[in-house]
């Protein structure tokens, strides 16, 4: 009898062991989240790595590169100071948001928006800055991530997150929340949620032929087509082999780049539809430190209007640090990221659609 009851107090102490590690204090909130898998026939296209011609330095953290009215190509780094580099050469510092510029955008008329994670949407006037919203509690802005601007002065922004701040996005990941927006700032300055309970909204850009607005939801390896006049949302392209970041519209191509700054990890998105796994795993990296995370090498995707891949840029396998930011400028492909030193240039890959010109 004695190891009967020996046997159900070891029982019980592990039952309330795992209570305890599941639904105790710090526990993760986890969420049930499905993302549609990578699609191999799109994790196949990314075979045959390309190095960089070209390498900046003292350039930490350009997590976006924009194409200014000017003819410069503009970034933000992790220092808040904002650069813009010559077409013949040599970065410039022509401001300082004291915050951590994310998306930059250019308006009509040719003034500087930045989507800063700190400091929250902002644009340059006359060397000074101008706050437009600002982040506080939701549904104040929580973390202010890209924007694009509309032909008729439209501020399209995306807030990554209703819950975690800039820095805590694997926090966002291993919860599966689906808690982003999209907002849209008018000239008249209303401000109206045009799509909500997305995962991780991170990327926007516009075709200014179409009027369409593009998306993507970074943690379910997709990006979407927006009505900017509704707020619908029809899935341009999904299973992508990579998270996605930011995305930027190629008007002279008629392309959307993709930059996707890490693969898809197959292992841990097998937890998602598995909440209280999940709790329990996020338990033990908390203990034992983060999992191995999927490779990092410059991944880009270039699609058409019908989500149809076109071109594909592929850096070194073994780069620990993803491109967050993948633009076509003067002629090559300029990529930064988030955590990168350096400003990378990649020749522009060839076109997958052999019957098309370059």
């Amino acid at each position: 009898m004695a190891w009967i009851i020996r046997l159900l107090a070891v029982l019980f102490g592990l039952l309330g062991l795992v209570i305890l590690l599941l639904f105790g204090p710090g526990a993760l909130d986890a969420r049930y989240f499905n993302p549609t898998p990578a699609d191999p026939a799109l994790d196949a296209l990314f075979a045959s790595p390309a190095d960089p011609v070209l390498s900046e330095g003292d350039l930490h953290g350009a997590e976006d590169l924009e194409p200014g009215p000017d003819g410069r190509l503009y970034t933000g780094l992790a220092d808040g100071r904002i650069m813009a580099r010559a077409q013949t050469g040599g970065w410039e510092e022509i401001a300082n948001t004291g915050g951590r510029p994310l998306g930059l955008a250019f308006s009509p008329d040719g003034v500087l928006h930045v989507a800063d994670a700190l400091r929250g949407l902002i644009r340059l006037d006359d060397g000074a800055w101008t706050v437009i919203d600002e982040p506080g509690e939701f549904p104040a802005l929580v973390f202010t991530d890209d924007l694009t601007i509309l032909e008729d002065g439209t501020i399209i922004l995306t807030d990554a997150s209703g819950r975690y701040g800039y820095g805590e996005y694997m926090e966002s990941f291993w919860e599966g929340e689906q808690t982003a927006r999209i907002l849209a700032y008018t000239p008249d300055g209303t401000r109206r949620v045009l799509a909500e309970d997305l995962a991780f909204a991170n990327g926007v850009a516009h075709d200014p032929a179409s009027g369409d607005v593009f998306i993507n939801e970074t943690f379910a390896g997709r990006v979407h087509v927006l009505d900017p006049a509704s707020g619908t949302l029809r899935v341009l392209i999904d299973g992508l082999p990579g998270y996605p970041d930011n995305i930027h519209w190629d008007a002279q191509e008629e392309l959307l780049w993709i930059a996707m700054p890490s693969r898809r990890s197959e292992q841990l998105e097998f937890f998602h539809p598995r909440p209280l796994l999940k709790r329990l795993l996020r338990r033990f990296t908390d203990i034992f430190g983060e999992p191995e995370l999927p490779a990092r090498p410059v991944m880009g995707l270039a699609v058409n209007r019908l989500g149809e891949p076109v071109r594909v840029l592929y850096g070194p396998e073994d780069s620990e640090l993803g491109a967050t930011t993948v633009v076509p400028w003067q002629g090559q492909i300029w990529t930064g990221g988030l955590d990168r030193p350096t400003v990378d240039v990649f020749p522009v890959p060839p076109r997958l659609d052999a019957d098309s010109s370059e």
